[in-house]
């Protein structure tokens, strides 16, 4: 009795058809899916548009705007205890020299002790 059918070993690998499947239909959810979202988007904005008691949309500059103005307020001094013109005014006061940088001086490395001399004479 000979068995013509080679061991698994011996076999060529089957194609992936499960996995190809499941890729497939991941790829076909997501089109499905994004395709659904912007139906949705463009019919809710559409409503939004024809609400007339709705209140409109700031845009983005004058959002911008107001951003930047709550922020120089707070660094004028706004809630703070110096307002930014004296802040650097005593940062520039307290630079040791031309080649120091704001936002602060860089402190001064530590000098090296100095060796100690062998009291010891050589003979």
């Amino acid at each position: 009795m000979s068995d013509t059918t080679p061991p698994a070993a011996d076999r060529p690998p089957r194609f992936p058809f499960v996995t190809v499947g499941a890729a497939l239909g991941v790829l076909f959810a997501f089109l499905f899916l994004m395709w659904l979202v912007t139906t949705r988007e463009r019919a809710a904005d559409a409503q939004r548009a024809a609400d007339p008691a709705a209140e409109p949309k700031p845009d983005a500059a004058t959002k911008l705007d107001e951003v930047k103005a709550r922020n120089e307020a707070a660094l004028n001094g706004v809630g703070a205890k110096m307002s930014r013109a004296e802040a650097r005014g005593k940062l520039l006061t307290g630079l040791k020299g031309p080649n120091d940088t704001m936002p602060f001086p860089v402190p001064e490395p530590a000098a090296p002790p100095e060796p100690k001399k062998d009291t010891k004479e050589k003979p």
